[in-house]
């Protein structure tokens, strides 16, 4: 939907509806796409391998609802072995058979995939393997560990910081444009489900070289989701309800409503507003959200540091910060609340 562009000049704010073609920006998160480590990796998610390794356990991030890579019961050095007689057995979460579980599929050479990983099948999987090696002539096992952790990719926000100059700053004019500016922004994005609020507001004296005193104002604009509206949305368009793309579509809009103004302040000769924006200044800051029981952990996680882990035992996580929090109440995967009963 295109909408007319509208400027008009009140205390120095342009009020418009700017909308312009949006390319997404939704970022995909893939385990073992986004930390290439060999030829495989760009290989669909079913043709994906994970080998085991004797110097540790090994970690697999699996996204909600998807099937799992195929993890194999070896390592690189028993994959190039003539192994006689091979014997597989895998233990998931607290011992756990996994022979007789339907959701589990383990072929004739040990490789276990499993499909729609949740967040309850997280945890330790361990295979066993037993052979007979023909170089040595003795029965011989192996113990391989997995911590296979699932992961969801992150919701997020947009926070907007911007600068004004301002009137003196016991003027009158600053509150009265602060409400101008509040209801043109959004008018800007009325139509995509989501409001624009002025979260902080403070004026600063500054001594300028050459040009004496001056006030500014700084300012934080934040966005806030219309749940029931986009509800409302989603039920009359199925394919009009993606959140991420909605929120690109505000991004642009704000993006385009401060350029225009610089534009026009450009244009104008002579004595500028009372108020009006200083070109440059606005910045565009990206907040991760994650999902009650899930977290981000670069330290922990570093083979997927944007994405949102499930939260292990002893931490929780109850959506309103994007890490896990400590909880010794916790003891399973996936917590979202502490007071656990």
């Amino acid at each position: 939907m295109s909408l007319s562009l509208k400027s008009l000049l009140v205390y120095g704010v342009i009020v418009g509806v700017l909308l312009g073609k949006t390319i997404p920006t939704t970022e995909i998160w893939q385990q073992l796409k986004r930390f290439p480590r060999s030829a495989l990796l760009n290989a669909p998610v079913a043709e994906q391998k994970v080998i085991g390794s004797d110097d540790g356990p090994v970690k697999v991030y699996i996204k909600v609802h998807e099937k799992s890579p195929r993890i194999l019961c070896a390592t690189p050095q028993l994959r190039n072995m003539e192994l006689m007689d091979p014997n597989f057995s895998w233990k998931g979460p607290k011992g756990t058979d996994l022979t007789k579980r339907p959701d589990m599929n383990i072929s004739l050479t040990g490789t276990l995939t499993i499909d729609d990983f949740r967040k309850d099948l997280s945890g330790v999987y361990v295979c066993t393997i037993y052979f007979y090696s023909p170089s040595t002539k003795s029965l011989q096992s192996l113990n391989l560990k997995y911590f296979l952790y699932a992961y969801r990719d992150p919701n997020y926000t947009y926070e907007f910081q911007v600068q004004y100059h301002a009137a003196d700053c016991q003027n009158a004019y600053n509150s009265l444009f602060l409400k101008r500016l509040h209801t043109a922004l959004n008018q800007l994005t009325s139509d995509l489900a989501y409001t624009i609020s002025i979260h902080k507001s403070t004026c600063h004296t500054l001594k300028v070289p050459l040009a004496g005193i001056q006030y500014e104002l700084y300012l934080t604009l934040k966005l806030h989701l219309d749940v029931e509206e986009l509800d409302t949305i989603c039920e009359n368009n199925q394919e009009d309800c993606d959140h991420n793309l909605r929120l690109e579509k505000v991004r642009h809009r704000v993006e385009a409503f401060f350029s225009k103004q610089a534009d026009m302040y450009r244009e104008i000769f002579g004595l500028l507003p009372f108020v009006y924006y200083i070109d440059g200044t606005l910045q565009v800051i990206r907040a991760d959200r994650c999902k009650p029981g899930f977290g981000k952990d670069h330290k922990k996680h570093p083979n997927c540091p944007g994405c949102c882990v499930v939260c292990g035992p002893g931490s929780y996580s109850s959506g309103r910060h994007v890490s896990c929090l400590p909880c010794i109440e916790a003891i399973h995967y996936g917590e979202s609340d502490c007071d656990i009963e």
